[in-house]
């Protein structure tokens, strides 16, 4: 029983993660709007990641099924196990990844993190950005801004910040070290 179980997940994950990409996706990182322009994480990012759980779960049925048959001395529940636990993790790494948003306004920015409610940041109030982070594929490190002392929102370099920069256009508050 328990195999059947381990087994329907290893496959049900990265199955359920693909049918939510391919309708949930627009394809576009960058949205234009009549009255503000939204930006979310590449689709080509969120895509590869999905690949990776489709390609684990297929290694997963396929050494499940190698052990189960005697091939390998392992025991297809634990191999399964391992699949299971790392698609699992995969999956709420992919579906909070996939929840990261900026849409700018004329005055103001409204980031919807990872985890938590939306955090709103006027342009004005802004009083300092800065680098912060390894450099991302895209070349850019994390923008942290920072409203007074306290740091309200962290943008993540995988986004188009240049666009959101120029958009923002307080380069005079922008940081050019990663210390503050």
């Amino acid at each position: 029983m328990n195999i059947v179980i381990l087994t329907v997940a290893t496959v049900g994950m990265p199955v359920l993660a693909a049918l939510i990409e391919r309708i949930g996706s627009v394809g576009i990182s960058e949205r234009h709007h009549s009255h503000h322009d939204t930006y979310v994480l590449s689709s080509a990012f969120s895509r590869a990641l999905v690949l990776a759980m489709l390609f684990m779960g297929l290694m997963g049925i396929i050494l499940g099924w190698l052990c189960s048959v005697g091939v390998f001395v392992a025991n297809a529940v634990v191999i399964l196990s391992f699949f299971v636990a790392f698609l699992t993790v995969m999956f709420v790494l992919w579906i909070t990844i996939r929840r990261f948003k900026v849409a700018l306004f004329d005055d103001q920015m409204v980031v919807t993190p990872f985890v938590g409610g939306d955090v709103t940041v006027g342009y004005a109030d802004i009083d300092s950005m800065e680098w912060t982070g390894f450099r991302k594929g895209t070349g850019y490190r994390d923008l942290a801004i920072y409203v007074g002392d306290k740091k309200v929102i962290t943008l993540v370099g995988v986004l188009d910040l240049e666009q959101v920069l120029v958009h923002i256009n307080r380069f005079d508050v922008l940081g050019h070290s990663s210390s503050r």
